[in-house]
């Protein structure tokens, strides 16, 4: 049975304090999104940083998550690493610690054909005992599964329930909303194209903006114009910046009420300059006034 998932999933920033992941944090983070009234939490994606962290630590925001996470809110594990058998391991943990699926990035760093991307998610599949959300981002990692690909590896594998597309690609987005079955998981991963994209028929979105602010949840709500506005203006600001300096920041500023937050970065990001952060914070705070 596919797990129904429609709504906005946060792709939670890992927060650390001293250069260690910070529990009392992670708590946080997830009271505001309960709040906020989020239908899933991602740890350890993209905004999460899990390229920069050791699999120790990439287990311990996993953990901590999977076991504060409010009753009825899912977890998607984000389980990918630089190698299959570590792939595999981190998957298998979160399933142990209680995760209601594992979300897994193409084969990154080498281009690869169609062909082995499919063998690649084949092993993953035949190996794990639970559902996998296939995580697309082909301008961080040079490879994009293909809709016909995908829609193989599903009608061949049934614990594969859909995919994240970060390419920012309308066109594939489409694709994959022609291609998969019709119990699909199919999330929007780019803020901005949330509202063109739930026109598509997307489940929802995994929006990094909704780790400081519920703009992105009403717009999934209300299918608002004008909300739509202020999130393409919101992810304007965030650009403006080294990703994803400024999500870091406002979770700190926002969520934690640490007005003057230090070393929030892993290392080699270094946090925002007090005039950057100053910026930042007075832009986001008149937008959302707006």
């Amino acid at each position: 049975m596919v797990i129904q998932v429609k709504g906005i999933i946060t792709p939670m920033v890992t927060p650390i304090k001293n250069g260690k992941i910070e529990k009392e944090y992670v708590i946080r983070l997830i009271e505001f999104l309960k709040k906020i009234d989020v239908a899933g939490l991602f740890p350890m994606g993209s905004t999460g940083l899990f390229p920069f962290f050791s699999t120790e630590v990439h287990l311990l925001m996993l953990d901590y998550t999977i076991n504060n996470a409010p009753a009825g809110m899912k977890v998607f594990a984000g389980a990918s690493r630089n190698n299959l058998e570590e792939t595999l391991t981190v998957a298998k943990k979160a399933k142990d610690f209680g995760a209601d699926a594992v979300v897994i990035v193409t084969p990154y760093y080498i281009k690869l054909s169609q062909e082995s991307i499919k063998r690649y998610y084949e092993n993953i599949a035949s190996k794990l005992n639970c559902d996998i959300l296939v995580y697309n981002i082909p301008p961080n990692t040079c490879n994009s599964i293909q809709p016909e690909t995908l829609s193989d590896l599903m009608r061949e594998h049934s614990n594969i329930i859909g995919i994240k597309d970060s390419s920012g690609d309308m066109k594939l987005f489409q694709g994959f909303v022609n291609e998969l079955p019709k119990e699909a998981l199919i999330y929007q991963g780019l803020d901005e194209l949330l509202l063109p994209s739930m026109s598509l028929g997307a489940s929802g979105g995994v929006c990094g903006s909704s780790n400081f602010s519920d703009l992105i949840v009403r717009l999934y709500k209300t299918g608002s114009k004008e909300l739509n506005k202020k999130v393409v203006n919101l992810k304007k600001l965030l650009s403006k910046s080294e990703f994803p300096k400024a999500y870091y920041y406002l979770f700190n500023r926002i969520v934690l009420g640490l007005e003057r937050p230090k070393d929030y970065m892993p290392f080699p990001i270094e946090d925002l300059k007090q005039q950057e952060e100053m910026l930042i914070y007075k832009e986001f705070t008149n937008l959302q006034n707006e």
